[in-house]
């Protein structure tokens, strides 16, 4: 016979296993929602998205004997979008919904919801790779504020065509770790009055450089070696065409299982560059910070 005082040990059998809550792994919102110019794509107007630009024309200087023989000739050039659907497919029995908790049954659909956002960011951040070169310092090479500042004065002096548009660099953390330590890299060394050296050294850098606003973008690839592509461009850029509103549908197997819910998600859109010009990548080292 057992001998002893009884503890919650004694009876670990005896213990129930109740799911107090559940929560789901955090990610990254994106950025393709505010840098980009998205546009809705009608229904009925078949599986192109198109848009028409019209160039220059040059005016000349005439006298008043001037026998005007020179037209200007109107030129058209055509930008086409072609919007591809992503989906997601998530199949579940009616055995798991009866055994799992209910807290963890609510997060499901937001899973699914998170996944079709995520694809959508991670396909506008794959056109950094192929944006012009201007201003990218290039592998292992720490990014600074000269590069973004490049940039944004070729976007807003293009001789081709400027943009008015308003300017973002959608950066990797770590990339932007660097341009905080090229701010306070005078801490310790020189003297700082109250400003954007004493800010950046009390909260980390945010905001704007060079009428660049900065944001993060966790989804960014980091290669092996390690670099990122990060990117600045004005709004009108990058062209976001959505084709259709998420859509969310249901089918049942019940062969499958003894009975199983087949949830859908599926979407249709395209990322594209409006004009290469206004474009610039910025792939540079994307060491993770250790001091």
């Amino acid at each position: 016979m057992p001998v002893g005082e009884t503890i919650p040990g004694s009876l670990a059998d005896s213990l129930p296993v109740m799911i107090a809550d559940a929560r789901i792994v955090r990610e990254y919102d994106g950025t393709f929602q505010r840098t980009c110019d998205i546009r809705k794509q009608t229904e009925g107007t078949g599986s192109s998205w198109l848009e028409i630009a019209l160039s220059q024309l040059e005016a000349a200087d005439i006298q008043d004997t001037t026998n005007n023989d020179n037209p200007q000739q109107i030129v058209d050039t055509l930008l086409t979008i072609t919007p591809t659907m992503s989906q997601i497919m998530i199949k579940i029995t009616d055995r798991t919904y009866r055994k799992i908790a209910k807290v963890v049954e609510g997060k499901i659909g937001q899973l699914a919801g998170n996944a079709m956002k995520r694809k959508k960011d991670e396909d506008y951040l794959g056109l950094f790779a192929s944006m012009g070169t201007g201003a990218s310092p290039g592998t292992a090479t720490p990014l600074s504020f000269g590069h973004i500042s490049a940039a944004t004065n070729r976007i807003t002096s293009n001789v081709t065509e400027p943009s008015y548009a308003e300017i973002y660099s959608v950066l990797h953390g770590f990339q932007i770790y660097d341009i905080q330590n090229e701010v306070v890299a005078g801490v310790g060394t020189y003297s700082f009055q109250n400003g954007l050296t004493e800010e950046t050294f009390r909260k980390g850098f945010k905001g704007s450089v060079a009428n660049s606003n900065v944001f993060v973008d966790g989804n960014i690839t980091i290669d092996a070696t390690p670099d990122a592509n990060g990117a600045t461009h004005p709004r009108d850029g990058v062209v976001g065409v959505m084709a259709m509103t998420l859509k969310t549908e249901t089918r049942r197997d019940p062969s499958f299982g003894g009975g199983a819910d087949e949830i859908f998600m599926t979407d249709e859109y395209a990322f594209a560059e409006r004009l290469t010009a206004w474009n610039f990548r910025h792939f540079s080292d994307a060491t993770a910070p250790t001091s």
